[in-house]
This record gives C-alpha cells, sequence and structure tokens, in this order.
C-alpha cells in the first residue's frame, strides 16, 4: 500500500477541485436557511392578508349596497323635499358616499400588498429552489471530500499527529452528540406522554365531579337515575386514570427522574345497590366517591407539576444537544482544516480559495415592511 505522502500527492489534483467548487457554494445552507425562513414568513402574511381582505370585501360590498339604495330611493328622496330637509338627505348620501369611498380604498390597498406579496413570494420559492440546488451539490461535494480523506488518511499517521489526534476528538464528539441526541429523543418523547397523561387526568376529575353531583342528588332523593350516573361516571374516572397511569408508566420508562405517583382508588359497588337504594348507604357510598374525588385531584396536581418540570428538562436536553452539535461540527471543521494543511505541506500547492464569496443581500427580495402588511 502506497504510503501517505504518495497517497496525497495522488488525490491533489482531485482535492484542489473539490475545494475550489465548494469554496463557491458555501453560502449555499446557510442561505437556504434564512430565505425558507423568509419564504414561511411571507406566506403566513399572505394568509392573515387574504382573511383581512375578505373582511374588507364583505365591508366594502354592504357600504356599496347602503350608498346605492340610499341614493337611488326615489321615495326616501321626495319625502324629505316635501318635509323641507332635503340638505339632511343629502347630507346622509355623502356621509353614505364618504364611507363607501373609504371601505372601497381599504379593500384596493390590500389587494395591492396581496399582489405585492404573491409577486415576492413567488420571486422567493425560485431563489429557495436554485439554493436547493445548490445546497444538495454542496452536499455531495462535501461527502465527496470525505470519502477521498478516508481514503488518504485510513489508519493512524505517525508523520501527522495532530490528523491522528484530531479524529480521536471527532469521534469523541460523536459520542457525545449520540448520547445527548438520544436523551433529547426521550425526553421530548416524556414530555408528550406526560402531555397526554394530564388530559386524560384532568378529564377523570371532571368525571369525579360529574359522579360526587349525582351523588349528593342520590343521598336527597335523586333515586335509581342519579345512581346510574352516578355509576357511569365512576366507571369513565376509573377506564380514564388507568390510561393516565398507562401513559405515566411509559414516560418514566424514559426518563426515571418522573414520579412516583400514587394510585388512585376508584369507588365502585355492586349493581344490586341501585335497586336496593338507602339514604344510608347512599351518604356511605358518597364519602367513597369524595374520597376518589380527593385523590383524583391530587393525582391530577401531582402530574401537572411533574408535566411542568419534564418541559424542563425536555428543553434542557435540547439546549445539551444543540451544544453536543455545535462541538461536532466544530471538531469536523478543525478536522478537515488539519488535513487541507496537511495536503498543503506535502504538495506545496495551498488548497485554500480564499474567503468564500459573501452571499450578495441585494440578490434577496426586500423585506417586507410591517407597516405595509397593515390594511388601513
Amino acid at each position: 500500500m502506497a504510503d501517505i505522502r504518495t497517497r496525497i500527492l495522488e488525490a491533489a489534483d482531485t482535492h484542489i477541485s473539490l475545494i475550489s467548487q465548494m469554496s463557491d457554494l458555501e453560502h449555499a445552507p446557510f442561505t437556504l436557511e434564512q430565505q425558507s425562513k423568509y419564504l414561511d414568513d411571507l406566506k403566513k402574511t399572505l394568509a392573515s392578508l387574504k382573511t383581512e381582505l375578505e373582511k374588507l370585501r364583505q365591508i366594502t360590498s354592504k357600504e356599496r349596497k347602503g350608498h346605492q339604495d340610499l341614493r337611488d330611493s326615489f321615495a326616501r328622496r321626495y319625502a324629505h323635499k316635501l318635509t323641507g330637509r332635503s340638505e339632511k338627505f343629502v347630507s346622509k348620501i355623502e356621509k353614505e358616499e364618504r364611507e363607501y369611498l373609504d371601505a372601497l380604498h381599504n379593500e384596493r390597498a390590500a389587494e395591492e400588498k396581496e399582489r405585492y406579496l404573491e409577486e415576492t413570494i413567488a420571486e422567493t420559492e425560485n431563489r429557495v429552489a436554485e439554493l436547493t440546488t445548490q445546497t444538495n451539490q454542496y452536499v455531495n461535494l462535501k461527502e465527496q471530500s470525505e470519502q477521498l480523506y478516508k481514503k488518504v488518511f485510513d489508519g493512524p499517521t505517525p508523520e501527522f499527529p495532530e490528523k491522528d489526534q484530531m479524529e480521536v476528538a471527532v469521534q469523541h464528539a460523536k459520542d457525545f452528540f449520540a448520547e445527548a441526541q438520544s436523551r433529547c429523543t426521550s425526553d421530548q418523547e416524556a414530555e408528550k406522554l406526560m402531555f397526554r397523561a394530564e388530559k386524560s387526568v384532568a378529564n377523570a376529575v371532571r368525571f369525579c365531579v360529574e359522579a360526587l353531583s349525582a351523588s349528593s342528588w342520590d343521598v336527597w332523593g335523586g333515586g335509581t337515575v342519579a345512581d346510574m350516573i352516578e355509576r357511569d361516571n365512576l366507571s369513565k374516572a376509573k377506564s380514564t386514570v388507568s390510561q393516565a397511569q398507562m401513559l405515566l408508566g411509559q414516560a418514566i420508562d424514559l426518563q426515571d427522574a418522573i414520579g412516583p405517583f400514587d394510585n388512585v382508588k376508584v369507588a365502585g359497588g355492586h349493581t344490586t345497590d341501585i335497586f336496593l337504594d338507602n339514604p344510608v348507604s347512599d351518604y356511605e357510598f358518597r364519602k367513597k366517591v369524595k374520597d376518589t374525588y380527593v385523590q383524583m385531584r391530587l393525582l391530577h396536581q401531582k402530574v401537572q407539576l411533574e408535566l411542568q418540570a419534564q418541559r424542563g428538562r425536555a428543553l434542557d436536553s435540547k439546549n445539551n444537544m444543540e451544544d453536543a452539535k455545535a462541538q461536532l461540527a466544530a471538531a469536523r471543521a478543525e478536522l478537515e482544516k488539519v488535513r487541507r494543511e496537511v495536503f498543503e505541506r506535502v504538495t506545496g500547492i495551498p488548497c485554500s480559495a480564499g474567503t468564500p464569496p459573501a452571499y450578495d443581500a441585494m440578490d434577496s427580495p426586500p423585506a417586507l415592511d410591517p407597516e405595509e402588511t397593515q390594511t388601513a
């Protein structure tokens, strides 16, 4: 197998070509991200404007009808003339006309903004498509560059220990990022499970409230109907809290800092109790229902607190993952820099094509003035 210097010399031309092409496209990924966000903002603004424009058209239509009806009303005009109030009638017509013209002006101004936004969106979509192509080309070149480096720098290179050190640093950064990403995924999933569990327990509390209300009614002579409502809501509460406990268990499996949670014993009775109804048994059972309600409320409060705590953990995990991602990117960039320097030292040919050309902001559609997005 050829030694490291021979491999570098053999790959020199390919390396220079890749570096040059990458330099020309280096702005694309970042600019694509910017333009994509800009496009999303434009589309949201347009959607909002279309809703507003529909309202303005309704107002214009209403004002137009009112103005025309008043202007063309011979009977009203004649009545005002007979009573000597012609001037008042004319004033009223002028007022209706002003309101109609104002509404028409607002509608046309909004339509102009709509046209501007649609044109800008079309231009930005073309720019995003172009940048997407450039970004894909850049990614492909990066992959080719990485494959070239792997082929050239395969294995330890005692002649260039700095390269070996950076490869170890990159591997450590990869491991750290993988761990942070896994933790982030688990915490986010646990947060979703906690959110669903909180909704379920909230529903269970509501069923307990309904059951308690029916139980109070039963004590005061609600009879069979009250009993059935009471038992039905307790059954729903039991089923719902059971689902919540399953979700909480899944969340704990993902994040052991969650919990623990107390089990809720939902009050229950025999079907025969409905038919052997008496005030004493109703009162005793109501105490059980109330105890269920209290337990359910306490569980709900606990779940709410744990949900907030898990949201905090999920946010921390996300931040840690972003930090790990940045560290990995920095390590990879440093490794690439070291490899380029090795190429330069061996070939004597500068690999750097200089600073990539700055993205010309004038190529981007002008930002939409917030004032211009508001209808008069």
